[in-house]
């Protein structure tokens, strides 16, 4: 807290400049991390996050490899997806926090070729859940903004919930 405070104090801009600064931003990231791994499974998720207007929203996770084989067989697998959604509060021009909530769900278990069926877009495989960890989901994300031109920012992020973590880099742009 007497960090956030510090930096308040040091800055530059006021505060009030600073936030309507970070309103007229879009930016895009790209994250690797995982979900599940405090509750014992493990698995690696690739996201997608846009920031407008401070508005955050964040997209992802793994698909399973053999949804749409066509193959009569059991293959042992895992999926995952996730979403977020929260609002970016900018405590100086390039430190960011967002405290954010959504839906997690980490799954392992077995596909099974045998046990399928098919749509307009092909095969698919049913998906038998072992073991998962899903719900309500919530943390924080922190991003450090890098002025690399005149309009343009480099972020570099790192997020934190309550069944994932992830980190990532995006770009922000002054619209």
């Amino acid at each position: 807290m007497l960090c956030v405070m510090a930096c308040l104090v040091c800055s530059a801009q006021s505060y009030k400049e600073v936030f309507a600064e970070g309103r007229k931003t879009l930016s895009f990231g790209l994250h690797f991390g995982a979900i599940g791994q405090a509750q014992d499974l493990g698995l690696q998720i690739i996201v997608g996050s846009v920031t407008f207007y401070n508005v955050y929203v964040d997209f992802g996770g793994w698909p399973q490899a053999h949804g749409s084989d066509v193959r009569i067989d059991k293959w042992d697998e895992d999926r995952a997806y996730l979403f977020h959604f929260g609002y970016q509060v900018p405590v100086t021009r390039w430190l960011k926090v967002t405290p954010m909530i959504g839906y997690a769900c980490d799954e392992t278990g077995y596909t099974d070729g045998s046990d399928w069926r098919v749509t307009d877009s092909g095969i698919h495989n049913k998906f038998h859940a072992d073991k998962e960890v899903k719900g309500f989901d919530y943390g924080g994300q922190v991003t450090f903004a890098i002025p690399v031109g005149k309009r343009t920012d480099l972020h570099i992020m790192g997020t934190y919930t309550k069944y994932c973590w992830y980190g990532g880099l995006g770009l922000g742009v002054k619209i």
